[in-house]
């Protein structure tokens, strides 16, 4: 066939009955821009179909060569979602009748004229298959890039491309691998954040030696998340794991393409052993979560109630510490719970998102305050209850006031990890709703541990010193390092929700201060000093809202102490980096996780750690999941985690990312950053 010029917003048609071609563009001259939109519109005889970009296990993909065109630096094509076609077993994906392929062109020479000659090949079949060739030229002048008339038709295929997950209202919630010895399936589960899922499909592309069939669909929540099961062989299924796939997810007009590494799920062997040993190690970060500094503050509070007990007899104290040990666990079983409901329902979830939420900060806010203003005598109830017995009031229900200590303690935990305890929580919220309670359960009991112990031990007790006038010493002392930790819930609050919001809240808790101590100050001591006390309280006030006055938005660039200057999370430039022969280092990190803060000021701060991070071939990456961001959840559950922090090290060895422990140390990172540049030999952690 031979070529046929046309100098117009599309060319003439070139081809037959059964198939033929044309090129489309958008505008009729070439305008000032450096990009031109068209298209290559292939029209087929009624019942033939034309093959996808991946065809499966027949036919091929449309083609252009652009080699003789003038003006033109470069084109790139795009792919509507395809349908699935199936003949004596084969699986492929075809476009029936007539498809739009939409091309961004990019001019060598913005302004100039163009002339555009594509060679295309594509395929006509319907019973046999047909090859097609069309040489195709459309020259396009320079002037103003008014709109042809074929623009509606480019407009309208270039909406019917695969868009982002989240600009299609989908999240990414896992991709498995599991059955690797016999039957094996690749499970993806996608949620919708707006409507409910009808029949999505899922085509994959990068699987060796084979083409994904249909999967199987299972919709859950009211069809707000969908699991979609792919059969594979078990050759292929040890292939794709931690191998990018290209995903192509279709739900009617709700198209997303978005690229994933498959991990190893849960094989009925593995469960056997794999449930028990993430059982204990569940108890075990449990246990460590009591020495984290967001826990300190409750648990000390409920080792000073021990002293209270010094004298009482073996079952009171095994009744208080065995309350509190309950409302541990309770509290925990509760969280369980909840996440389990917001799981189904197809919403985020994580360890300390509740940290995400003003209303939630605003509350433990004022919960602090008013464990301070008890501790401080302020407060004329028992709350807590061991604060009182420390001061030798009775409080009417100290079994009840125990239980809600623990779960305030519980509370206060999920704004930490700890060693153990995200590498437990990935593994519940990867799996059903059983195994979250079970593992949940293992760290409330690995946090009560020590209250467990010495209620197995009450004699122990009675070790301590006998109650007096260093109680109530020790009784200030927390009470500020509770008010300090309102403090600290107020800044996170400017984070989360702006200065104005935690500017209020703050106000109104030392205006509730303040009423406290007049009211305290009235009937305890005389007149003048009442007033003074007032006064104290106002001038408290103006100095703790300079203090809030921070800005509540994460710049694009952030610093730190050491200079180092962090970019924004990308992780679609992650890659690019790594081609460029850069190591990457992501450090996903929250306000609100005192962990992060720890890592930060300990080891990303200090150096040698900053001086690596500032290196040419480094590139610092910060994620800041302070607030809810779908991007980042998706970013974290990839890597099997539910919660911050999370460190990972990308290089030219590591394309994949080294995943590090929670607690980071210099060795730790420098080694990663090491194995990643190619420079080290020993390999600690991956995906």
């Amino acid at each position: 066939m031979t070529p046929v010029a046309a100098r117009a917003a599309a060319s003439d048609w070139i081809g037959d009955a059964r198939g033929s071609a044309r090129l489309i563009t958008a505008v009729e001259a070439t305008g000032s821009g450096s990009r031109l939109d068209a298209a290559l519109e292939l029209r087929l005889a009624p019942g033939w179909y034309t093959y996808w970009r991946t065809p499966g296990d027949a036919g091929f993909p449309t083609t252009i060569d652009w080699s003789g065109s003038e003006n033109l630096a470069g084109a790139e094509l795009s792919w509507p979602a395809p349908a699935r076609k199936a003949i004596a077993g084969l699986h492929t994906n075809v476009y029936h009748d007539r498809v739009i392929l939409p091309i961004s062109l990019v001019l060598a020479r913005p302004g100039e004229p163009v002339r555009l000659r594509a060679e295309v090949d594509y395929a006509s079949c319907n019973q046999v298959c047909i090859p097609y060739h069309a040489s195709i030229d459309l020259a396009l002048p320079s002037g103003l890039a008014t709109p042809g008339p074929d623009a509606p038709l480019v407009a309208k295929a270039m909406t019917q491309l695969p868009g982002s997950l989240a600009g299609a209202g989908l999240r990414l919630v896992s991709a498995t691998v599991s059955g690797l010895d016999k039957a094996s399936t690749l499970a993806v589960t996608v949620a919708s954040d707006t409507a409910p899922l009808r029949a999505p499909d899922l085509f994959i592309e990068g699987a060796p030696n084979e083409t994904p069939p249909e999967p199987s669909v299972r919709l859950e929540a009211g069809g707000l998340t969908a699991t979609l099961n792919v059969p594979l062989s078990p050759e292929a299924a040890t292939k794709v794991i931690g191998k990018p796939l290209i995903f192509t997810f279709a739900d009617g007009s709700r198209i997303a393409e978005f690229t994933a590494e498959p991990t190893r799920g849960a094989s009925p062997e593995g469960v056997l052993w794999e449930l028990p040993a993430m059982l204990g190690i569940a108890l075990l970060g449990g246990l460590i979560l009591n020495l984290m500094p967001c826990v300190l503050p409750v648990i000390s509070l409920k080792l000073l109630s021990l002293a209270g007990y010094v004298g009482s007899e073996r079952r009171h104290v095994r009744g208080g510490l065995m309350a509190t040990a309950a409302g541990v666990v309770t509290s925990f079983l509760v969280i369980a719970a909840a996440l389990t409901g917001l799981k189904l329902a197809g919403a985020a979830i994580g360890w300390g998102i509740q940290f995400q939420q003003p209303w939630f900060l605003a509350a433990m806010a004022l919960a602090m305050t008013l464990f301070a203003a008890s501790l401080w005598g302020l407060l004329p109830i028992g709350l807590p209850a061991f604060a009182a017995s420390a001061a030798n009031v009775r409080a009417r229900h100290p079994l009840l006031d125990a239980f809600f200590a623990g779960a305030f303690a519980t509370l206060m935990a999920t704004s930490c990890s700890a060693p153990f305890v995200g590498t437990a929580v990935g593994f519940a919220l990867s799996r059903g709703s059983a195994e979250i309670m079970l593992i949940f359960a293992a760290l409330g009991l690995g946090m009560a541990a020590p209250l467990l112990a010495a209620a197995a031990f009450p004699e122990f007790v009675q070790l301590l010193p006998t109650p007096g006038p260093w109680m109530l010493w020790l009784q200030r002392a927390l009470g500020i390092a509770l008010a300090a930790t309102a403090m600290w819930l107020l800044w996170v609050l400017a984070q989360v929700a702006g200065t104005t919001a935690a500017l209020i809240a703050a106000a109104s808790l030392i205006g509730l201060m303040g009423a406290l101590a007049s009211r305290h100050a009235a009937v305890n001591i005389p007149r003048r000093r009442a007033g003074t006390a007032v006064v104290l309280s106002l001038g408290a006030i103006a100095v703790l809202i300079p203090a809030l006055a921070i800005p509540s938005v994460v710049p694009t660039t952030q610093g730190s102490p050491q200079g180092l200057k962090w970019q924004a999370f990308d992780p679609d430039a992650i890659r690019q980096h790594v081609a460029d022969g850069k190591i990457v280092f992501v450090d996903v990190t929250a306000a609100w996780c005192l962990t992060c803060k720890v890592n930060e000021a300990a080891v990303l701060d200090r150096t040698p750690v900053a001086d690596r991070l500032r290196s040419p071939d480094v590139v610092a990456m910060r994620a800041d999941w302070t607030r809810p961001e779908p991007r980042i959840t998706a970013y974290l559950q990839s890597f099997g985690r539910y919660g911050v922090p999370l460190n990972v090290v990308y290089g030219p060895t590591r394309p994949n990312g080294d995943l590090l422990p929670e607690l980071l140390t210099p060795s730790a990172v420098l080694g990663a950053m090491s194995r990643s540049s190619g420079s080290g030999t020993d390999h600690v952690a991956g995906r």
